[in-house]
């Protein structure tokens, strides 16, 4: 077959893919697979030939982690070190011959100690900066560098490498470059010196310092650059950038050709762009860049580390390159050990293997922080404040925001007087002006506590701080060995951390640090050093670099890093950048594990400074028209978190969050949407009025102002990146965007949110319905919360306090209470858009907040007495059973009267008065005795006597009359709802208004209370003649309400087809005084239009099962009507809602007080609960043996599940995967729960996996789900990459024609960004056609109605080329630019079996089922050996614990309970 050439173009991409029909099983046409196929199938069974039976272990798991991982470094290293020994004398080179030498960079140069820049190199007029600046300056003495000022200057021109080593606040980072420059100056010679931060801030600050003490403008002779941040010029000799900034300039240019001196400070961190363009910086050093001078400057003790890794041949040996140690500090600072503060309590407990804070050592460090009182008064007396003049700040380390929370609470606690104490936390989850009150200094008589994480190790500096208080201890991003993914683990804190802490105090004045350690413990159990970045982080970002400076494998070049990293972790870091395209799929030959081409994705990932999977964000984005929406969200999810969460403001952070995600489930989009009104607030002008200045509006929506500026500055650098690589946002909105709704542009851009972060996808765990309401004691879980820990039957002695708790958390808790339980249901309100109640959502996360619910508990003889009046009480009426289950209400019974139908009734006249959402309305009954009611209620509230003002204070839920004005203003009855402050326009003055719900018609309105009236008695007895209806059977479509919810147009036509119509409705079920019906209309030639079908025949709905409470009141109504039992005639027989139940309702007074002769204990309710709380489970491998949890921070932490009912997956995805501390649990950030679209996790998975290969059942009738991954390695059953293989089960029917779609949007994918040649050269117009036909492609994809199906799990899950090669249908797109091996291939279908042509009996396997139930009594056996260590492979679910703990947890687990259970019924 020819292959495809550039020219092709997507008119003709629909003809590019066909697949061939397989009528009759007998027919053996088609080609084998890649692998041959006949080492894999048995043609004589007719199933997969088992190589072998042995769990498969891919090489990067294979064995022990040890020090063995590296040993492959030795011999490239070995190799490095003879070309050094065999090299030549240096010769100079210009830019030309540099440029030529690049291409075949090796180490056949020698470095010897000065080399002169060459000619060609020096820019013109490059020493007249000299003349036009002020050089003249006088270096302050102070400072311990400049003792050292001769001596710096000559090591460094006579080396070619020098290392500086000086303590925190030696002057070190200011000094040394100015001294290189002015040494220059004075000798009027060219020099350009580059200067490395690990941080921004730091890049930034130390430039304007540097040009403070200087008095030059910034940006002139010294300027700055972070990101694409530039503050330079061309008269720039010193230029501080971060260290990604240099890195990238040196892989880009492949030479230091530009610079005089490289300076790189902080090598001490270890961090991974440090220790990378060490490794680059040695390598152009050896090679085409020999004149630069490169100085390295520490400040820890190892600084012969550095020295030896730059160390030079002298004879037959490396000569270290020179150190110059920089002693002293301004101001001495003593150390102290617990063993030292034996006086103030025990010495704290210390275990080298559990890092963690014993309660003994925060007991001691706040009697020590008491204890700075009297040792400052002994030094200094007592001023008039009861204190010492000068209180100094302390400084705390801990490792996390749960350890500073504790120690904040423990001083609280412990310090009689608070006050005096100015305790601010400082971690990076605070709010920017919650950091920034650490440097304002204390009142009169305070005393400044920091409680810091490692933050304030270095990036941040409080110069006023005298005493340090360190637990030794620091939390470390770590990969884990088996997963790769990351986790924050608390380990012991290196001694150079600790010392970089011990410097922060001292700055003004002598200080203290105190270790909360021992001295033995310091000596012997603390580690010099910590590990480096690049033996512990992950490499994407690393091993991109290595791929774009292109000198060779990955292994080859980090195996000259000062600290190699694993082999294991190349590896796997190599097969994780294969999985997102960034290099080329495995060719299986070898070596190549540890290698693979760039590919333009690629190219992009490692120009883009974000995740490689936020990177391939932007470039879906890019395909699929959404760049702009994808730039804000990549931007935001670099950068710490826009959104604020002030300390001890968490439940108030969550519920803004919430709202910014306007109903979406959304991390993302909740950034989004506040980015995108930030923006437009900005634009219009809105911030500049008085009343709405920017910071304020932040605080007020709990978003971080500062945060967004960075997020927009990071927009803009990448829009500069990418433009560069024509991948652009349009400058016009293109005319596709106009064929696309505003849903379909959200569904779009969660769908290429998903493609973006494969694999990281979740499905819902089921939710037992039938259980759920069991839970409740038949409240609505959607509403409704529960807490316990009441004593026994006394819950409503305790309602005000309970209600209490939760007034500020929904609108008008009431809670009733069943034995030690209690249920706070909450009223809903006219606004409330969701399923799901609010209050529902904020109730939960207090109980993830861990706030108390604090109960204050009557004496037992109070409570007694007052429990043996509720018994007598609660003696049974005749005919009725006994019950605990207790409701209390300081409302009357009967202030909710509606009009429900009798059990008997079948269907009821109506008429709509108010439509609420599509399928969603309230309407009257149409009878006459209904429409005779209402008008006497009307007659009376406008034509009787005039109505009483509503006087006094107005309480929630109250009936009242209120206007509405229609033709004309009349009085209607009303509930009220709430009670707001309305402002007046054009003055600063406010009037109360009354937010009304009108009861007899289903609408609400905002009324000046002045407006409102008494509610004659008369009739507020009548019941209410307004009652909720909602369609059922039906929910919103894909097809036109693609993100889950009804769109504005379904509104609208469900409106126009009801209102102001007489209809009927044939009842479903009533549940909790809702109708669900189907709506009828009755044309007058006798023809009937249910809108139920309507809607769905419009595309507007689908088929939905309904609710387990809906489903049993229906089979109730219908077993009532098949048995005859009808009383009078519907319109007769109706009557109130009047919550028939056997509670007791037990009056207290609203504001019963109980003295403290009446107090009991206090008791801690646990909860709040809610049953239909979401969990979900891992799709991968790797996580199928692992809890999963979403981290706290995110809005889908508290998930509550809106349709349990629904029996199709639903898929979570995540930006980020990381695990707990335990590595048992992963943890979700930055998620998305998906819409309810049936089969959604299939197509999702089959549209961006690498490789799927599809399952069939045993009759070849249809395809029953697919494993995706990165594809089999070596033609074997095993894959290359196991740990994230995805074994997706259908649960709805995806024929081939749904393949041919699914190939067709990958096309597309393929096309727009297979290759850099062809991208660079698409025009506006060409990209505009590719972005449309991607989009259409993928729309029709999620918009098919698909039939619901049996799941049926795979004979032997996470297992390729389990298929026949003869039934394999290939497509005829191989080596095309459609079918893009190194991004995705095309899927080829399978040849399935016409049932009606061919009936094929079942393949039994009888046997392979009985082996199956006697390794599962193994199973159970080993989970019961607590001394077995080797690995056991649990065959049924093909799933490897590593311990008999790990497996008795998987045999717990509900995927493997049930495929015991079907193992046994498929043996009935």
């Amino acid at each position: 077959m020819n292959r495809l050439v550039s020219e092709i173009s997507l008119d003709t991409a629909d003809e590019w893919f066909k697949i061939g029909k397989k009528a009759y099983k007998d027919v053996h046409t088609f080609s084998k697979s890649k692998s041959g196929g006949t080492p894999d199938f048995d043609t004589v069974t007719q199933k997969p030939r088992v190589v072998n039976e042995e769990q498969y272990i891919p090489s990067y798991n294979r064995g022990p982690r040890d020090e063995t991982q590296r040993d492959y470094a030795a011999s490239y290293l070995e190799e490095e070190q003879q070309h050094l020994f065999e090299a030549n004398q240096p010769q100079q080179h210009g830019v030309n011959d540099a440029a030529e030498r690049m291409s075949e960079i090796d180490l056949d140069s020698i470095c010897t100690s000065a080399v002169a820049m060459p000619d060609d190199l020096i820019p013109s007029n490059a020493v007249d900066v000299y003349q036009n600046y002020k050089f003249q300056h006088t270096y302050d003495k102070k400072l311990p560098i400049t003792r050292h000022h001769q001596q710096v200057i000559s090591t460094i021109e006579c080396n070619q490498v020098t290392v500086v080593q000086g303590s925190t606040g030696s002057g070190k980072t200011t000094q040394v470059p100015q001294y290189i420059l002015d040494h220059y100056a004075s000798m009027n010679k060219y020099c350009n010196i580059i200067v490395t931060q690990p941080r921004r801030i730091a890049a930034i600050s130390i430039a304007r310092r540097v040009c403070s003490e200087r008095d030059w403008q910034l940006g002139t002779v010294c300027g700055y650059q972070v990101g694409m941040d530039r503050t330079i010029s061309d008269d720039t000799r010193l230029t501080y950038v971060t260290t990604g900034v240099l890195l990238q300039k040196l892989i880009n240019t492949k030479n230091m050709l530009q610079f005089t001196h490289v300076i790189l400070d902080e090598v001490h961190e270890r961090d991974q762009d440090t220790d990378f363009s060490l490794l680059v910086v040695r390598k152009l050093l050896r090679t085409n860049s020999p004149h630069v001078k490169v100085v390295l400057m520490s400040a820890t003790i190892d600084s012969e580390v550095f020295a030896s890794y730059f160390a030079l041949p002298l004879g037959r040996k490396l000569e270290p390159a020179p150190v110059i140690s920089v002693e002293g500090k301004i101001f001495a600072v003593s150390e102290y050990y617990t063993e030292d503060l034996s006086v103030l309590g025990e010495v704290p407990p210390l275990d080298e293997g559990s890092p963690a804070i014993s309660l003994e050592a925060y007991t001691m460090a706040v009697r020590l922080i008491q204890e700075f009182d009297s040792l400052e008064a002994k030094d200094q007396g007592i001023s008039p404040t009861g204190f010492a003049n000068f209180r100094g700040t302390v400084l705390v380390f801990l490792p996390g925001q749960a350890e500073i929370e504790f120690m904040d609470t423990s001083l609280q606690d412990r310090c009689q007087n608070t006050s005096i104490l100015k305790i601010l936390p400082l971690h990076s989850s605070i709010t920017l002006e919650e950091q920034s009150k650490v440097f304002e200094m204390p009142g009169t008589g305070e005393r400044k506590i920091i409680l810091s994480t490692n933050i304030a190790e270095s990036s941040i500096t409080v110069p006023d701080i005298k005493y340090v208080i360190d637990f030794c201890l620091t939390k470390n991003l770590v990969a884990d060995t088996d997963t790769n993914y990351t986790s924050l683990q608390v380990e012991w804190a290196s001694r150079a951390n600790c010392n970089q802490r011990k410097g922060r105090a001292g700055r003004v004045s002598n200080g203290r640090v105190y270790r909360m350690i021992t001295r033995y413990f310091w000596e012997h159990f603390i580690q010099d050093f910590g590990i480096p970045e690049m033996q512990r982080c992950p490499l994407d970002r690393v091993i991109l670099n290595v791929k774009v400076f292109d000198l060779g494998e990955p292994k080859a070049i980090l195996a000259l890093a000062l600290s190699p990293p694993n082999l294991d972790d190349i590896e796997k870091t190599i097969l994780l950048l294969k999985e997102v395209g960034a290099l080329s799929t495995p060719t299986y030959e070898k070596g190549s594990r540890h290698d693979g081409d760039l590919t333009f994705v690629g190219r992009v990932l490692a120009d883009v400074p974000v995740d490689v999977r936020l990177g391939k964000l932007l470039i879906l984005g890019h395909v699929f028209g959404l760049l702009e929406d994808c730039l804000i969200i990549a931007a935001a999810l670099s950068l710490k978190s826009v959104f604020a969460s002030p300390y001890k403001k968490h439940l108030e952070a969550y519920r803004h969050k919430h709202e910014w995600a306007a109903g979406s489930s959304s991390d993302c989009i909740a950034i989004l949407n506040a980015y995108r009104e930030w923006e437009k607030r900005k634009m219009l002008g809105d911030f500049k009025r008085r009343s709405q200045k920017e910071m304020s509006w932040g605080r007020m929506h709990f978003l971080q102002i500062k945060r967004l500026y960075e997020v927009q500055e990071l927009v803009k650098e990448l829009e500069s990146r990418l433009s560069n690589l024509n991948i652009e946002k349009p400058r016009q909105t293109p005319n596709y965007k106009h064929k696309f709704t505003e849903d379909q542009e959200r569904l779009l851009l969660k769908v290429i949110m998903a493609g973006a972060f494969y694999p990281n996808y979740f499905i819902k765990e089921p939710i037992d319905e039938q259980e759920s309401h069991r839970i409740m004691s038949g409240h609505d879980p959607f509403n409704t919360i529960m807490v316990k820990g009441l004593p026994a039957n006394q819950g409503s002695l305790y309602k005000t306090a309970v209600e209490d708790h939760f007034r500020d958390i929904g609108y008008r808790p009431t809670a009733f209470f069943e034995e030690t339980k209690a249920y706070i249901s909450f009223q809903w309100k006219p606004e409330y858009r969701g399923k799901v109640h609010p209050g529902v959502y904020s109730a939960v996360k207090l109980r993830q907040l861990r706030l108390p619910l604090e109960i204050q508990l009557l004496s037992r003889e109070e409570a007694y007495s007052l429990v043996e009046q509720q018994e007598l009480a609660k003696a049974p009426r005749r005919g009725c059973l006994r019950t605990n289950r207790i409701t209390v209400s300081n409302q009357p019974q009967d202030s909710q009267k509606y009009m429900l139908p009798p059990p008997s009734a079948s269907s009821v006249e109506l008429c709509v008065t108010e439509v609420k959402d599509c399928g969603h309305f309230w309407a009257q009954y149409s009878e006459r005795e209904n429409c005779n009611t209402l008008s006497g209620v009307h007659t009376c509230l406008n034509q009787g006597r005039a109505l009483v003002p509503l006087v006094g204070r107005i309480a929630m839920g109250r009936l009242c009359a209120a206007p509405f004005e229609d033709e004309a203003r009349e009085y209607y009855r009303a509930r009220v709802d709430n009670v707001l402050r309305v402002p007046i326009p054009h003055t600063n003055q406010f009037r109360e208004s009354l937010e009304v719900f009108f009861v007899d018609y289903g609408n609400t309105a905002l009324v000046a209370r002045e407006d409102v009236r008494e509610l004659p008695d008369a009739v507020s007895e009548v019941p209410f003649q307004a009652v909720e209806c909602y369609l059922s059977g039906i929910r919103p479509s894909v097809i036109k309400c693609p993100d889950g919810r009804w769109t504005k147009q379904a509104f609208n036509t469900f409106q126009s087809m009801v209102m102001n119509k007489d209809l009927f409705g044939k009842i479903y079920s009533v549940v909790r005084g809702v109708l669900r019906l189907e709506l009828i209309e009755v044309l007058r030639n006798g023809r009937q239009i249910c809108f139920n079908h309507e809607l769905i025949a419009l595309e507007f709905a689908d088929t939905a099962e309904e609710s387990f409470l809906s489903k049993q009141n229906h089979e109730q109504r219908v077993l009532e009507e098949s048995t005859g039992q009808f009383g009078q005639p519907a319109g007769q027989q109706r009557q109130l809602n009047s919550q028939q139940t056997n509670w007791l309702n037990l009056s207290l007074q609203p504001n019963m007080n109980f003295g403290d002769s009446r107090r009991g204990g206090k008791v801690n309710l646990r909860g709040p609960h809610n049953p239909y709380e979401m969990s979900f489970i891992s799709m991968t491998n790797v996580g199928s043996c692992r809890c999963a949890k979403i981290e706290p921070g995110s809005i889908n932490c508290v998930a509550i599940d809106d349709e349990p009912h629904d029996p199709h997956s639903r898929l979570m995805i995540a930006a980020f995967v990381g695990l707990n501390p335990g590595g048992s649990t992963m943890m979700a950030r930055d998620t998305t729960i998906m819409p309810l679209i049936p089969g959604l996790p299939s197509l999702i998975s089959l549209l961006f996996a690498p490789v799927a290969e599809f399952r069939t059942d045993p009759e070849l009738t249809r395809l029953t789900g697919a494993i995706c991954g990165l594809g089999p390695a070596l033609n074997m059953e095993y894959s290359c990459f196991p740990d994230h293989d995805l074994e997706v089960i259908f649960d709805t029917k995806i024929d081939i024609e749904d393949i041919y779609k699914i190939n067709g949007v990958r096309m597309a994918i393929n096309i727009a960004i297979g290759s850099q040649e062809k991208v660079m050269g698409w025009g506006p117009d060409a990209v505009y056609k590719i972005q449309e036909s991607a989009r259409t492609k993928l729309m029709e994809v999620l918009q098919k109605r698909r039939e619901t199906v049996q799941e049926r799990n795979a004979d032997r899950p996470y297992r390729w080329n389990q298929l026949n090669p003869d039934d394999i249908l290939h497509h005829r797109l191989e080596n095309t630019d459609a079918d893009n091996p190194v991004l995705l291939n095309l899927h080829s279908a399978v040849a399935l079996v016409d049932e009606e042509v061919e009936d094929h009996t079942q393949n039994t396997a009888g046997h392979r089922r009985e082996y199956l139930k006697q390794h599962i009594k193994y199973l159970k056996k080993a989970a019961k050996d607590l001394h077995r260590r080797d690995p056991i492979t649990c065959e049924l679910c093909n799933v490897t614990a590593n311990t008999p703990q790990l497996l008795a947890s998987h045999l717990d687990m509900r995927r493997h309970r049930e495929r015991e259970e079907a193992l046994q019924e498929d043996e009935t």
